[in-house]
C-alpha cells in the first residue's frame, strides 16, 4: 500500500504564505475529502450530492466542470494530471481513510 506523504507544517506555510495560494489548495483539499468520505447507510442525500460532484469535479474531461478544475489547479500551482492521477489512485486504493487524516491533520 503506498504511503502519503505528510508535511511538516501547516497548509499555509507550505503555500509560501500566499493567501490565494493557499484558498485554491484548499478546495482541492475539501474536494479530496468530499470524494474520500465514507458511504454510510442512510447518509444525508446533501453527503451523497457532495461526493458526487467531487467525482465530477476531479474526473470531468470536458466542459465548465473540467475547465473549473484546470483553473483551481493553476491557481493552486499544481498540474491538474497529477491531482487527477492521485485522486484516481486513492479512489483505486481502498484506503481513503488514511488519505483522510493526511489532509485533516494539514488543515
Amino acid at each position: 500500500m503506498r504511503q502519503y506523504q505528510q508535511n511538516d507544517g501547516p497548509l499555509y506555510d507550505l503555500t509560501n504564505k500566499d493567501p490565494y495560494k493557499t484558498l485554491y489548495i484548499s478546495v482541492i483539499i475539501q474536494a479530496f475529502l468530499d470524494l474520500t468520505k465514507p458511504k454510510k447507510e442512510n447518509e444525508s442525500s446533501s453527503i451523497t450530492l457532495h461526493r458526487d460532484q467531487a467525482e465530477a469535479w476531479f474526473f470531468s474531461s470536458i466542459g465548465v466542470t473540467c475547465e473549473d478544475f484546470e483553473v483551481v489547479c493553476q491557481y493552486a500551482g499544481v498540474l491538474p494530471e497529477k491531482i487527477r492521477s492521485f485522486a484516481y489512485e486513492v479512489i483505486n486504493s481502498g484506503d481513503t481513510e488514511d488519505v483522510r487524516r493526511t489532509f485533516q491533520n494539514l488543515l
